[in-house]
């Protein structure tokens, strides 16, 4: 049995979108909880941002701003360990007869959808990549001024994380684009797989009634003929 199938143009699309998840989710976990951020300092950092001629109402803002890039940090980090097992799931345990399984397959035919992996890491990909986004845009935009002044401050977590998020979101999406366009729609070959067990369901049906119909009645008779005294 091989762990990694690459055979058709399903399957690589698969790995290739599953090697890019897990690559983002991997830097987005590594950005969340290290502190080289900025001048080795990170999201769980207490930032001495406050000045005496600052206003209460401007100290209650970049409160609110640091707990709310903290909480989609964890988001993000909640929702990259949830994508990073599925990536390794649809990467290394996913075939291509998964989905051609006669029980998902019937239910697919029923519902008039086709299960499509990659749409579901999309997905995945895409909530975790935006949690991302908010909080580093957030953290981004308290220290614009720190940024300004010198840009080698930004230390790997920085860095990485926004690595993490243009693979989430830019790298992920062009390859799911372009795997709508070259890989065809498997939904014809699923109704024809349907249609082709039905038949044989229905041959089989058909001779397991014609069995059932001569045999019991040629015992029956023999049974009446035996016990006649």
């Amino acid at each position: 049995m091989k762990l990694v199938e690459l055979g058709d143009t399903i399957s690589r699309f698969r790995f290739a979108q599953s090697c890019v998840g897990l690559a983002g989710c991997l830097c987005v976990c590594y950005a969340v909880w290290t502190p080289l951020w900025l001048k080795d300092r990170g999201l769980w950092t207490e930032w001495n941002n406050t000045k005496s001629d600052q206003t209460n109402l401007k100290d209650r803002t970049v409160f609110n701003a640091l707990e709310a890039e903290r909480v989609f940090a964890v988001l993000s980090f909640l929702m990259a360990v949830s994508t990073g097992a599925l990536c390794l799931v649809f990467a290394l345990c996913w075939t291509s007869q998964t989905v051609r399984s006669y029980s998902n397959t019937r239910a697919l035919l029923m519902a008039g959808q086709a299960l499509y992996p990659t749409t579901l890491l999309l997905l995945t990909m895409a909530s975790t990549g935006f949690f991302f986004l908010l909080s580093w845009s957030l953290f981004t935009y308290q220290h614009r001024e720190e940024i300004g002044q010198d840009v080698s401050r930004l230390g790997s977590s920085y860095w990485l994380g926004a690595f993490g998020w243009v693979l989430l979101l830019v790298v992920e999406a062009i390859v799911f684009i372009a795997e709508q366009a070259v890989v065809p729609d498997i939904l014809p070959d699923l109704e024809k797989a349907v249609e082709s067990w039905r038949t044989s369901s229905q041959l089989k049906a058909a001779k397991c009634s014609f069995s059932d119909g001569f045999f019991p009645g040629y015992n029956q008779s023999n049974m009446a003929y035996v016990s006649t005294p």
